[in-house]
């Protein structure tokens, strides 16, 4: 979807794209309050964010497809540092 379909589609077909691509992903904004101004985050906020940044962003960006067999990259990967030591020390 480029930054001109954006523009095109009404709030309510851009927040089905928006909530279909985060779901495929693995988030769910289900969980957010719908609208709570007291709350870090609502899902209001949320899809109104994500609108904005569809209808403003390069296309670069906005093509860009997940790889579902891509490796996740490991913050601490302390189980693999065994394995790297055991196989240095041959």
């Amino acid at each position: 979807m480029d930054a001109a379909r954006a523009q095109e589609l009404t709030d309510e077909e851009l927040d089905a794209y928006i909530l279909t691509r985060l779901k495929s992903l693995g988030v769910d904004l289900g969980v957010l309050p719908e609208d709570e101004p007291d709350a870090p985050a609502d899902r209001r906020r949320v899809l109104m964010g994500a609108r904005r940044f569809l209808r403003s962003t390069p296309q670069a960006i906005l093509a860009w497809e997940p790889d579902p067999q891509a490796v996740t990259p490991v913050l601490y990967p302390a189980s693999q540092g065994r394995a790297v030591r055991e196989r240095d020390r041959g």
